[in-house]
């Protein structure tokens, strides 16, 4: 989609109308930038922080105002939209459901410049194709990533589920439930059955979410992407040295030794 973004559309300014215009001449466009979060900012939940700026929205450049991304926003509740995000010199998308409710400021005009530069290598496809995939993260940058589109398969076969996200613990509890249930009546199995399928169901996110903190992981970051391959790879981007148990891309780069870091430092 990023092949549609014409240069006639995003040109690098703007006249304003009228003797407003006639005032204040060229007024540069700008991109959007979250100043802060407030405490029930919604911008939390997809681990969006103070400094990212926003570059799209659903794969087109936004330059309007705070007023008119947030009502963007609000507008399409009903459906999610496809933000695009720098930080740090890092793109990536995330899929987000209404409005963002934290404070947005306007970026330098030359910080607009360096971004549209390193935006030309970054392809934005369709935003059916893609997914929000949740990462958490502990102190030795072991991460786990999983899908937060919900499946059938957790309403239907439990232990299979519970198989594919490798929940080993509540795999055993669920199956010691099944066998003991068995053991008392074909009812009582029947009726075990249906509970947990309605649980995992309705809670599976929850469920793989608790799983990764029972490991002393923390949330990290929110990412849409195609595929988990994907995800994995722009993690790595964010954060070259996190790790992944059933990786789908090399090894990371060796951390450095602190002490090194430190005699490093003393000697320059």
């Amino acid at each position: 989609m990023s092949d549609q973004l014409s240069d006639d559309t995003f040109s690098e300014t703007q006249t304003l109308s009228d003797n407003e215009g006639q005032a204040a001449g060229s007024v540069a466009k700008s991109f959007l930038r979250i100043s802060s979060l407030g405490m029930r900012s919604v911008a939390t939940s997809y681990r969006l922080k103070p400094g990212d700026v926003i570059v799209c929205l659903d794969g087109e450049f936004f330059f309007g105002n705070a007023e008119d991304f947030e009502a963007a926003l609000d507008k399409n509740d009903n459906n999610s939209s496809l933000l695009t995000i720098h930080r740090e010199g890092i793109f990536f998308e995330v899929l987000v459901s209404g409005a963002l409710r934290c404070a947005l400021e306007f970026i330098e005009v030359e910080k607009v410049k360096e971004i549209r530069e390193a935006f030309s290598g970054h392809v934005i496809h369709k935003k059916s194709e893609y997914r929000n995939f949740e990462v958490l993260r502990d102190i030795r940058r072991n991460c786990s990533i999983y899908d937060t589109t919900p499946t059938p398969l957790a309403g239907t076969f439990p232990p299979l589920w519970l198989l594919q996200n490798r929940l080993w613990e509540p795999l055993m509890a669920i199956t010691l439930a099944y066998f003991i249930s068995y053991g008392v009546s074909m009812t009582m199995f029947a009726l075990t059955y249906l509970l947990s399928a309605f649980y995992f169901s309705r809670g599976q996110i929850h469920v793989l979410r608790s799983y990764a903190q029972f490991q002393e992981k923390q949330m990290w970051v929110v990412v849409a992407t195609r595929t988990i391959q994907e995800g994995q790879m722009l993690c790595r981007k964010l954060d070259p040295y996190c790790k992944f148990a059933f990786s789908h891309v090399p090894p990371p780069e060796p951390m450095p030794d602190p002490d090194d870091m430190l005699a490093d430092k003393k000697t320059s």
